[in-house]
């Protein structure tokens, strides 16, 4: 019920997103000499939508949380301020780790992690909000890979803590949004709504954590593509010793369509990637804790390989529209 609430509030929503957006100038313009590769302003109010349609079902459905909910609107409304203003790179990241310090306030921890539970979800929150935004730059991708990360978390959290009952609400929140944001987008996300849908998937990834390893390891493998792209970007800019916040277009997703000819071609790919994670992570939920720390070592080594086999080859100009 939680995904069939959200999808109809999220595709209600939309349209009314879409023209707020235009109306008071929220687009995403493409500017000449800069990494866009869309050719026409885009809004980028749909994470606003998404946003508030997975809280409004996940609350409808007995899982309202004051605490996630308020750490939501505060990326959403500082990344939303970004969109307009180009904030410093430093208040954005106070304003993911408050949204991480007020879930540790409500008491959530990554159990496995014992004392150190409650920072390491802050520093969840500071990596799914920036590894969504960064997936965040071809038509369909990073809602993509949200919903069906989303999707493979429901299979993990347990049930009676509301996580499963959010998981589903953002899953259909984020498949109303891919109504719009599929080639040629007509919306995007937004900067506050990639920060919005990654405080939602760290929530259900400590939710996941409750228990034990095998499930802090297969929420992990849910988030393993995001994780890739946010590893391998941070990597290559600290050796390319050009600041973290710098755009570039030598993402993987990049790469990928340079190797494939297309866009497209990589989205499907990543989406791909990102579904047969979730498989490996349904495994290793059920699996002994040894051989999920096994599955999980074989997993991430096979992502960075195919990381590395990327940068074999530089990016070159492909054909695809908006992103």
């Amino acid at each position: 019920m939680p995904f069939l609430i959200a999808f109809a509030l999220a595709a209600a929503a939309m349209p009314v997103a879409i023209v707020v957006g235009r109306a008071t100038g929220l687009v995403d313009r493409p500017v000449p000499g800069e990494l866009k590769i869309h050719d026409r302003p885009i809004p980028l109010t749909g994470g606003v939508a998404v946003a508030a349609a997975t809280l409004v079902a996940a609350g409808m459905a007995g899982a309202w949380d004051p605490r996630i909910a308020a750490g939501v609107a505060l990326v959403l409304v500082v990344g939303s301020l970004d969109d307009v203003l180009a904030l410093p790179s430093w208040s954005r990241v106070v304003a993911q780790a408050l949204a991480g310090s007020l879930l540790v306030a409500g008491g959530a921890g990554l159990e496995p992690l014992g004392a150190l539970g409650g920072p390491g979800v802050v520093a969840l929150v500071l990596a799914c909000t920036n590894a969504v935004n960064l997936m965040d730059g071809q038509d369909g991708l990073a809602g993509g890979l949200a919903a069906i990360a989303g999707a493979g978390l429901l299979l993990v959290v347990p049930g009676g803590s509301g996580a499963a009952e959010l998981a589903a609400a953002a899953v259909g929140a984020l498949g109303a949004f891919l109504l719009w944001n599929r080639p040629p987008a007509r919306v995007f996300l937004g900067n506050g709504g990639a920060y919005a849908v990654g405080v939602v998937l760290a929530v259900l990834a400590t939710a996941a954590s409750s228990s034990g390893w095998p499930g802090l390891l297969a929420a992990g493998i849910c988030l393993g593509v995001f994780g890739m792209e946010l590893g391998s970007t941070v990597v290559r800019r600290v050796l390319e010793r050009r600041p973290l916040a710098a755009g570039d277009r030598g993402h993987a997703y990049d790469l990928a369509a340079a190797w494939l000819g297309s866009r497209g071609r990589s989205t499907l790919l990543f989406l791909s990637t990102g579904a047969a994670s979730v498989a490996v992570a349904a495994a290793t939920a059920a699996a002994s804790e040894l051989s999920a720390f096994g599955v999980t070592v074989v997993y991430t080594g096979t992502l960075v390989t195919a990381a590395l086999l990327l940068r074999r080859r530089p990016v070159s100009a492909v054909e695809g529209g908006s992103g």
